[in-house]
């Protein structure tokens, strides 16, 4: 069970007393006394500790920090001391001209240009503001750099989200060994977090839009430096969880998501339905599966976890989609702190170019990634005993103005990094917000990667009925 962690006003980490109970046997009758009064204590302590699986909301005082100190999903308002990370002022809430609707153009601060670089022969000087895995690639590849800029907290979300935000706040809570929330809707569910579950579900529930529609591009460059084109899906999401007006009748299900391979010929015209639930103790997330071939839909196995991500020919495990996909359940979860990193970030210039010519035998482009000095809540994820993955620790890190995961590092069981993830940060203006694709994962043993949400296109579009997100839905469309 995690510990929580006290957030103050400046969201500082301070540390609890944890207490742990044991009893010794001992037939020394001079002692009976104590051990009853220990038994005693025991006792009471006991539904302490049981209440604790369910984290209160924090108190109204401390939810005024929202809107004032703290950005109205959690974040600090204040830039840093130096002024290399400058105030929020609301992010990006308007068009800008030229804008052509679901893409990502025009590409923000065309203009700027980068202040400095890091690379193999200055990397030391920057490794406490940089994940292992990004530092792992800069001291291995010797081409390999940040071309670093200005920052610019473009992050935003509408005003409905906030205000939900600012109700679950006060309300939602953290239950199930951090499994499973309640009482939350509509918007960040733990804006002023204290545990690393609770950072986690920020992460899953952060703002994506309501309902979209996007063509997604998966990659996979081996070892040997060959690129292939591994999947193009179709995809229409429905993240009903964010949908404003509608708690009354949302029944847990806060992610339907379906999607539809057009290529390579030999997947085309699979199709694929998802729901994913807000309590992973109490359900299991539903997918079924429609294979041409067979004319016939099948209910998948749990596909999650370590389970070799078909979408990228294995190269990736499921769990690792967006940084961390599925159920926190084999993991013990610890908020470790909140600091500063260098991450991709304002990169729609990556999503504008070829990646054809973007993606190389080993790295992407640099030329083309935007890197920026931002805060990051860092949660360490550690096997719970009796559970099996092939990572046994993992770390992730979420930008403090999304909760997206920007950066991973993976572990084996030797406590050797094996794998890594860097989230690539763009602005949707038509959401207004920022989204975290496409998502590279690293495989630092094969010396390859994988690019999962290489888009072109991230189109809001009205939600679709629940009808549509079934195994009959998918049938009915594969005879039509």
């Amino acid at each position: 069970m995690e510990r929580p962690i006290e957030p103050s006003a400046s969201h500082s980490l301070r540390c609890r007393t944890r207490y742990a109970a044991g009893t010794s046997l001992c037939n020394n009758n001079k002692r009976t006394i104590r051990m009853n009064k220990n038994k005693m204590a025991l006792l009471l302590l006991f539904p302490l500790c049981m209440a604790s699986s369910a984290y209160a909301a924090v108190s109204a005082e401390q939810a005024k920090q929202l809107g004032t100190t703290l950005t109205p999903v959690g974040a600090e308002v204040a830039g840093n001391a130096d002024g290399t990370i400058p105030k929020w002022t609301g992010g990006f809430q308007q068009k800008p001209a030229g804008h052509q609707p679901g893409s990502f153009s025009p590409i923000p601060f065309p203009d700027e240009k980068a202040k400095f670089q890091i690379t193999a022969a200055n990397a030391d000087e920057y490794k406490a503001k940089l994940s292992e895995s990004v530092y792992y690639m800069l001291k291995n590849y010797p081409d390999y750099r940040l071309d670093v800029y200005d920052t610019h907290r473009t992050a935003s979300a509408p005003q409905w989200f906030y205000d939900y935000a600012a109700k679950n706040a006060v309300n939602a809570t953290s239950a199930k060994d951090g499994l499973a929330i309640e009482n939350a809707y509509g918007g960040t569910p733990f804006p002023i977090p204290k545990t690393g579950s609770e950072v986690l579900w920020n992460h899953l529930l952060s703002w994506k839009g309501t309902a979209v529609d996007t063509l997604y591009r998966l990659y996979m460059v081996d070892g040997s430096g060959r690129r292939s084109l591994t999947s193009v899906i179709d995809i229409n999401e429905f993240f009903r969880y964010s949908l404003p007006g509608g708690e009354k009748d949302f029944d847990g299900w806060w992610w339907w998501h379906r999607a539809k391979t057009t290529a390579p010929g030999r997947s085309a015209g699979e199709a694929l339905v998802g729901l994913f639930p807000n309590d992973y103790e109490a359900r299991q997330p539903g997918s079924w599966q429609y294979m041409p071939g067979q004319r016939r839909v099948r209910k998948l196995p749990n596909v999650q976890f370590d389970t070799p991500n078909f979408y990228v020919s294995g190269l990736a495990q499921f769990d690792e989609a967006y940084g961390f996909f599925g159920s926190p359940e084999q993991y013990d979860w610890k908020l470790v702190t909140k600091r500063e990193m260098y991450i991709p970030y304002n990169t729609n210039a990556l999503l504008a170019a070829d990646p054809e010519k973007t993606l190389g035998g080993k790295f992407i482009d640099p030329s083309v990634v935007r890197w920026e000095l931002h805060r990051v809540w860092e949660v360490e994820g550690t096997l719970k005993s009796g559970k099996r993955n092939a990572a046994p620790k993992r770390k992730l890190f979420m930008d403090e103005d999304s909760w997206a995961i920007v950066a991973s590092d993976l572990y084996d069981a030797q406590g050797k990094l094996w794998r890594g993830g860097i989230g690539y940060t763009a602005v949707s203006y038509d959401l207004p917000g920022v989204i975290t694709l496409p998502y590279q994962s690293l495989d630092f043993q094969q010396r390859a990667y994988t690019i999962a949400g290489y888009i072109k296109n991230y189109t809001p579009v009205e939600p679709r009925p629940r009808s549509y997100f079934t195994a009959e839905a998918l049938t009915q469309d594969a005879l039509r």
